[in-house]
């Protein structure tokens, strides 16, 4: 005996829910029903955007030209890239033009003034021709306790200008020790000892270029350099210092530095330390001059 199951009835409850939610939507207010709106913005809303908010029809031009503009900017600067930037133009060419003025009056010196410090321990970078068998190495030494000597010596020295300022002389140099460091007090001492120096060579005038270090630009330097200028006018004999600073930052505009650098590099000792004394008598010797009695300041004043 064989039982034929019943064809299955569909569960009616999702047609009474579509059913429903036609009827809500029929009922309700035409003015709460959204009307059909398009998606393209361009078509339905063009007349209520403000205007010139789309794309300009010269977008393309004006583009173009201003990279035709930043083209011209780049190709001017790589044109101009091995010239000297400008940043440090009044100085500079101030100097130049007081060069200039000095060079054709023989009478007159030029001089480049700056303070370095001689290191009995730093050993500078140098390079020399060795031999395989015996190469020449550099020993760094410790300092000591019972060691007299200080670490480091102090060192005021110019370098004098000569010639056409095109094709320069600047080989001789004057220097001056101190006991301590560059201070005020002792950077007038040095100029006045090359004033006297000058004033026994009959030099009426003397241009002097440094930098802008604090014991240069300080009161006391400028108020002694301003009282030897007046006490030469009014005595009508002497040597009047025409001071001429140089840019911030702008060792390279001051020839005497690479003389410290070569300085340095020649009364090194690879495996022997120095003692100050030593250390003087080398510097001098290097750059042939007389090793002077060291500026110092006075007890009382100190």
């Amino acid at each position: 005996m064989r039982f034929d199951s019943p064809p299955p009835v569909a569960d009616p409850a999702p047609r009474r829910q579509a059913a429903c939610v036609e009827s809500s939507v029929a009922s309700q207010s035409p003015r709460l029903r959204l009307p059909d709106q398009s998606v393209d913005g361009a078509s339905s809303y063009q007349d209520r955007l403000p205007a010139r908010t789309l794309c300009p029809a010269n977008l393309w031009s004006q583009s173009a030209s201003r990279t035709q503009t930043f083209r011209r900017e780049l190709e001017t600067g790589q044109t101009l890239d091995y010239q000297p930037r400008s940043g440090v133009p009044s100085k500079k060419n101030a100097r130049d033009r007081l060069i200039a003025y000095c060079s054709p009056r023989p009478d007159w010196a030029i001089g480049y003034l700056d303070e370095v410090w001689w290191s009995r321990f730093a050993l500078p970078q140098a390079h020399a021709w060795q031999d395989e068998e015996d190469p020449l190495r550099l020993i760094e030494q410790q300092w000591q306790k019972d060691d007299p000597d200080p670490k480091a010596l102090a060192c005021y020295g110019v370098l004098w200008h000569r010639d056409d300022p095109c094709i320069p002389l600047r080989e001789q140099m004057w220097l001056r020790f101190v006991d301590g460091r560059p201070v005020s007090a002792i950077t007038t001492q040095f100029l006045d000892w090359c004033c006297v120096r000058l004033k026994e060579r009959q030099v009426p005038v003397l241009l002097l270029v440094w930098d802008n270090a604090s014991w240069h630009l300080s009161r006391a330097v400028r108020t002694w350099i301003g009282q030897h200028n007046r006490q030469v006018k009014q005595e009508r004999k002497g040597v009047r210092i025409l001071p001429c600073f140089l840019p911030t930052k702008s060792p390279w505009l001051n020839p005497i530095e690479p003389k410290w650098v070569h300085g340095k590099r020649a009364i090194i000792e690879p495996a022997q330390l120095l003692t100050a004394q030593e250390v003087a008598e080398r510097v001098c010797g290097y750059f042939g001059c007389e090793h002077e009695a060291h500026l110092s300041i006075p007890d009382q004043a100190a």
